[in-house]
């Protein structure tokens, strides 16, 4: 993919609300000029985030108005692959007029977000923001519309794992599938891009957390190949989203609902997910060849292969099988230019190989992969997946001779578990 050149300026007068209802207008230039050359834009095109009437906004001091900006251009951009015209966290702002908890929630993830990355100590008004928007979401939840209760959702997810990849996430999946089902099903993202692109994203972490908790997911398979089916490239596709190739998501999907009950599966049934993991063309951005995109999507491929490897067999051979996968994915991310986006979504399967290393150079590798990008994307679940890689490494260290895997450390939990991706 080539990434577009053209930049495009996002006032914070469209993003927001119309410059004259400021309450400190004089200060709004000044402080949206310093944020732009602390924070300069990426390079790919911010698309309009407003979609629909222009809200009549309450009146906000500078301050708030500088949070929403930096939420727009700073983090609404760190999970993406490359800029799509659905962003799923832009797409929270036009509703903030309909429930001020929403931007008590957006508030605390912009606060967070920027002394991540600015590695200042976090303000206590992040955890008072979140309460305050907990509290009045939880009041109101049986008379907020649909797409109100999803971006709410949505932003306390992000608010959490910008600080760890461990958490209760199941809490906030479930409540998502409660609210979508009372309100008529699925099927109501049919006719509106960003709330597609919202449930896309919630499913994914859905599906990424099950994997590792090998509980199950919380979305039925019926809604996922529903979200599957709406995919558009131009709008959004997981591949946008999080790095990974939409034609084997129900492929994922089924591996980490099989993995709940490892234990009983027939050969024949893990060596049929296993196949489609080989016979499964996965596909670059608009059928066009991309290099990078190519090693990503081969990083899945093989990480999904070794996931089955460590979760779906035992005995002779699996620890052997499992170091070839793991070494192969190691390189590919290696190979990913550093602070390439396509590198940054490989996150997963970096994690999976990487507990299977015993050298120190390929430690270090996943090491310097968490310590750079935790530092670059202000997203601190690389922390915890260093503790977590440590955690494994030291129980290898401890016993060499014993086949020691993610698995043995990660228990499986119906309740809390790692998002990673």
């Amino acid at each position: 993919m080539k990434t577009s050149k053209r930049r495009r300026t996002c006032k914070t007068s469209e993003l927001v609300l119309p410059q004259d209802s400021v309450e400190t207008p004089s200060s709004v230039p000044d402080a949206r000029l310093a944020l732009r050359r602390a924070y300069p834009m990426p390079e790919a095109d911010l698309v309009p985030i407003l979609y629909g009437r222009q809200p009549e906004y309450f009146q906000l001091p500078s301050s708030t108005l500088e949070q929403l900006a930096f939420f727009t251009w700073r983090f609404s951009p760190v999970t993406l692959t490359y800029d799509i015209k659905a962003n799923p966290w832009q797409a929270c702002l036009p509703q903030i007029e309909q429930a001020p908890f929403l931007l008590d929630a957006v508030r605390a993830l912009s606060i967070r977000h920027r002394s991540h990355l600015e590695e200042t100590s976090e303000s206590l008004a992040v955890l008072e923001l979140k309460d305050k928007a907990l509290y009045s979401f939880a009041r109101s939840i049986s008379t907020v519309s649909l797409e109100v209760g999803i971006s709410v959702s949505l932003i306390l997810i992000g608010i959490d794992f910008a600080e760890s990849a461990f958490g209760n996430w199941t809490v906030h999946l479930q409540g998502v599938r409660r609210m979508i089902e009372a309100a008529g099903g699925i099927q109501l993202g049919d006719s509106y891009m960003h709330l597609r692109a919202q449930i896309a994203q919630l499913v994914w972490y859905d599906t990424i957390i099950a994997l590792l908790s090998r509980r199950g997911p919380v979305f039925p398979r019926e809604d996922v190949a529903y979200v599957v089916s709406w995919k558009s490239e131009p709008q959004w596709s997981l591949l946008a989203l999080n790095g990974f190739p939409d034609a084997a998501f129900l492929d994922m999907y089924d591996i980490a609902e099989a993995a709940a009950h490892a234990s009983s599966l027939s050969d024949g049934h893990v060596t049929c997910l296993e196949m489609k993991l080989w016979i499964t063309e996965f596909e670059t951005e608009q059928g066009a060849t991309d290099v990078e995109i190519s090693a990503l999507t081969e990083c899945w491929r093989l990480g999904l292969l070794l996931y089955c490897t460590r979760v779906f067999h035992r005995g002779e051979g699996v620890k052997r099988r499992a170091l070839l996968l793991a070494e192969e994915i190691m390189w590919l991310v290696h190979e990913l230019p550093p602070y390439s986006n396509k590198q940054k979504q490989a996150v997963m399967p970096l994690f999976l190989a990487a507990c299977e290393m015993e050298s120190f150079r390929f430690r270090r590798i996943a090491t310097d992969f968490c310590e750079r990008w935790k530092k670059a994307s202000g997203i601190w679940l690389n922390q915890t997946m260093i503790d977590l890689m440590q955690t494994v490494w030291t129980a290898v260290d401890a016993d060499p001779k014993k086949d020691i895997w993610w698995g043995d450390i990660i228990n499986p939990s119906s309740h809390s578990g790692y998002l990673f991706g």
